[in-house]
């Protein structure tokens, strides 16, 4: 049905595993093209890609298409990664703004979906959890909260997509402005 997930013959290129309806190939390689040029893995071909750009990237849907969370986690490999090598231009929060957005955190409510789509409420949970630790250590990125990805649910209940995507972009918004 697909193919392994790893890399290919070409040493910088994944080689990710089939769906029958996934991300468009020729999207993904070339974004990829890119962000191993940007790493110096690569010939650079196009301009270089921040990690910014990798955690909003979107791709369309085709059919025998990457399945799209073999391609998402390999994404956020790269945001850290690319953030790493940003990391020395970004200064740390202030104790008092890591609180501020801490408070944002904590405090945030999401609605609760029954029968419509909407996302695990553990898998963002736990996401809100390490994001407090990560602000913590007073170096958030707001690439890694962009580039967060849930599994959904129908039947049971889960947070309104629309809800904790805002919540994220604000955050991540915030994040860039103080930094």
């Amino acid at each position: 049905m697909g193919r392994r997930a790893g890399f290919s013959d070409n040493a910088a290129m994944p080689d990710f595993p089939l769906a029958a309806r996934g991300y468009h190939r020729h999207q993904v390689d070339a974004f990829i093209a890119r962000i191993e040029g940007t790493l110096g893995r690569a010939q650079l071909f196009a301009p270089p890609v921040t990690a910014a750009e990798v955690g909003g990237v979107r791709f369309a849907i085709a059919l025998r298409g990457y399945r799209g969370r073999a391609v998402d986690e390999r994404l956020e490999e790269y945001v850290r990664e690319l953030e790493a090598r940003e990391d020395g231009e970004r200064r740390r929060l202030s104790a008092a703004e890591a609180d501020r957005l801490i408070g944002l955190v904590r405090n945030v409510r999401f609605v609760t979906t029954r029968l419509s789509e909407g996302y695990d409420e553990r898998e963002v949970d736990a996401f809100l959890d390490r994001l407090i630790v990560e602000v913590r250590g007073r170096r958030p990125r707001s690439a890694g909260i962009r580039a967060a990805r849930f599994a959904t649910t129908r039947l049971r209940p889960g947070y309104a997509q629309s809800d904790v995507d805002g919540f994220l972009e604000h955050l991540a918004s915030e994040i860039d402005r103080l930094a």
